[in-house]
């Protein structure tokens, strides 16, 4: 039960002012979650609030931050946990990509990148299970990409990102067996939101972009199920299960091949 005694629980949602993070706001917002959205716009955070409010008379609280700056996770905790606000389930969804050869990326961009990929997304993890494990039960949501599953040309950083969130969340999900908090990594393949828009990926034909509700709505049902990997969509599937057993010089040759097409 939450700490504001209305017996629902409440979610954060890392990512919430589009695309999939927008999607499984709403998406628990009609499951009853109380939701703490968090994003650097706080325009669109508060247009989201009101429209969640209304539409299911929840509690909503807006968390504007940038979680490119270093301390942004550290902040959020101390805020909520000061405003008695106790989150039952953590949705890691923010994310960066940068498209292009390694060396051609401003190295400042790399590391935003690696930031809120990687560092925010460990340091929230961190924080808010504490509490969790003290409670004996949770939830955390982490979202990766099937781009975790083999090293992508041109998307070289952000592709090893998301493997560190995919084995990160893995072995998260072993270690916690048994105490009652359960982490699940979604990983959805291209999918139509911001994150692709100006880029190649964002010019493959349609039947090969997910719908970000749908993505959503495959992880929140993995989420509560307590699936430890989920990849959304069947075609995703049957590719990674492809992937997992050809071995690497065949899987650095297929990138090879994607970054030669890519670029014709």
């Amino acid at each position: 039960m939450s700490r504001n005694g209305n017996g629902r629980q409440c979610a954060l949602v890392t990512g919430a002012s589009g695309g999939i993070g927008l999607e499984l706001a709403r998406i628990l917002a009609e499951n009853q979650f109380d939701l703490v959205l968090l994003a650097r716009s706080r325009d669109k955070l508060q247009a989201l609030a009101g429209e969640l409010k209304a539409a299911h008379g929840i509690n909503v609280t807006i968390a504007p931050a940038d979680l490119s700056e270093p301390n942004a996770a550290q902040a959020v905790f101390e805020a909520l946990n000061g405003g008695g606000v106790q989150v039952d389930l953590l949705v890691n969804n923010a994310g960066l990509l940068h498209e292009g050869q390694f060396s051609a990326i401003d190295l400042d961009q790399q590391l935003q990148l690696l930031q809120v990929n990687v560092v925010a997304m460990t340091a929230l993890t961190y924080l808010f299970l504490s509490p969790m494990l003290e409670r004996k039960r949770g939830r955390i949501l982490n979202v990766a990409s099937v781009a975790s599953f083999m090293p992508v040309p041109n998307l070289a950083v952000y592709a090893a990102s998301k493997a560190y969130v995919r084995s990160f969340g893995d072995a998260l999900s072993q270690e916690l067996s048994g105490t009652g908090i359960t982490v699940t990594t979604l990983c959805p393949g291209v999918t139509d939101t911001a994150l692709v828009e100006g880029t190649d990926l964002g010019s493959l034909p349609s039947v090969m972009i997910m719908d970000p509700k749908s993505v959503a709505q495959e992880g929140y049902r993995a989420c509560m199920a307590g699936t430890p990997v989920h990849v959304a969509g069947i075609a995703n599937e049957l590719a990674v299960q492809w992937i997992r057993y050809q071995p690497s010089w065949l899987m650095r040759a297929v990138g090879g091949l994607l970054n030669k097409s890519r670029s014709t």
